[in-house]
């Protein structure tokens, strides 16, 4: 048993949130369908990393997002695909969509229209600032891709050398933070829907999950007037020092742990320097004195070797791991943190799990992205009661 067998989920998700958001809430039990455009599908079916054989095209990043999800293939812009959309709605608990505002409801699949048919519907649109009606903001017609809100969102503004440019992360944060968001907000309003047996709209924005990121920049100014710089100095003491082998990471917020610090790299000197006499002061020299100095020490050691001895002093230290070295990471394969699926197509692959492990559930069952409509007649059978006859005519008018 897993937490959310039994929740029947629809997304119509492309690229990263609405995909993601639905493929936790698969990895925790819930059985989602993906429905997509025939002969295309999402978009991300054609992004690289791809494997072409004579199967076609499969790409790496649609197996990363996807996995544990059925697909079902329907042309929305035909009469009878959205009545076949409408019938799958009203079986199901949750809708996950992250389409341009406006798209769903000019084909007169939103909300409004599809709770008529199932008052128990949760139905979560991700976008990129919002869409409710009373909670409109000034950039809700805004196309939205990840660097965007994470320039908005403030993200880049914190991030990158102080005398360098803005920087976004390339792992798709805003997307990710956001369906992660999205993800508590749909169990939420599970939660609520139990208790008054009615479902609700979720309204998904990546600038407001991603702003939200920003509490404690926000409370700094708030205080303060103060805005703090890209870089590691002017917060607590924190930031990267060169090891033999790489980097490790740390952070002196106590002058406790900067007195322990000092012992370890044989510095107790540094206790008495004018600049160093203050957590605020350690802050705006950390790369100026004590990295620096710090690393006369870390530079003759190993990574490891550093982080051994900080953190038997109680340092809170930590190596700068590569991507291979999280990979094949013995910590994280103890906490069942990887999925190692084989995909009829692409052959073994890792995958990192959703992280929430619930004492007494099963784990997610590790199975791969479907093909492209690949479920078709599975679901449509199950949930849309369709006949053999139905699945005849359907494909013969590009219905499916």
């Amino acid at each position: 048993m897993r937490p959310l067998d039994g929740l029947v989920v629809l997304e119509m998700g492309q690229y990263i949130a609405a995909p993601y958001c639905a493929m936790m809430l698969a990895d925790l039990g819930a059985d989602v369908i993906k429905i997509e455009r025939p002969g295309t599908g999402d978009p991300r079916r054609s992004y690289d990393p791809l494997i072409e054989d004579k199967n076609g095209r499969l790409s790496g990043g649609f197996l990363s997002y996807n996995r544990n999800k059925r697909s079902v293939t329907l042309d929305l812009t035909t009469e009878e695909g959205r009545a076949v959309y409408r019938r799958l709605a009203s079986r199901a608990d949750v809708i996950v969509e992250n389409l341009r505002p406006g798209a769903v409801d000019r084909l007169g699949l939103g909300y409004e229209v599809l709770r008529q048919d199932n008052e128990r519907l949760i139905y979560c649109a991700i976008s990129g600032y919002g869409r409710l009606a009373d909670h409109r903001g000034v950039y809700a017609d805004r196309p939205a891709f990840d660097t965007a809100i994470q320039a908005m969102g403030g993200l880049m503004a914190v991030t990158g050398e102080a005398d360098g440019p803005p920087l976004p992360t390339i792992t798709g944060f805003a997307d990710l933070f956001t369906a992660v968001h999205a993800a508590f907000s749909v169990l939420a309003a599970l939660q609520g829907r139990a208790v008054t047996g009615r479902g609700t709209f979720v309204d998904q924005s990546m600038y407001d999950s991603t702003a939200s990121l920003l509490e404690r920049e926000l409370m700094l100014w708030d205080f303060t007037r103060h805005e703090r710089r890209r870089g590691v100095d002017g917060y607590a003491p924190l930031g990267s020092l060169e090891a033999s082998d790489g980097y490790v990471a740390l952070i002196i917020p106590t002058d406790e742990m900067w007195r322990r610090m000092c012992v370890a790299i044989d510095r107790e000197d540094l206790l008495d320097h004018p600049k160093l006499d203050s957590v605020l002061s350690r802050a705006e020299n950390f790369s100026s004195l004590i990295r620096p100095e710090a690393e006369r020490w870390t530079r003759s050691r190993t990574r490891s070797e550093v982080v051994a001895r900080f953190s038997e002093i109680g340092l809170p230290a930590g190596v700068v791991q590569t991507v291979p070295e999280i990979y094949e990471c013995p910590h994280l394969a103890a906490r069942d943190m990887f999925l190692d699926i084989d995909d009829a197509y692409a052959g073994p692959r890792r995958m990192i799990r959703t992280p929430a492990l619930l004492d007494g559930y099963e784990p997610p069952l590790p199975h791969s992205a479907p093909q492209l409509g690949e479920d078709n007649e599975e679901v449509l059978r199950e949930l849309a009661e369709a006949t053999p006859q139905d699945l005849a005519h359907w494909r013969r008018a590009g219905v499916i």
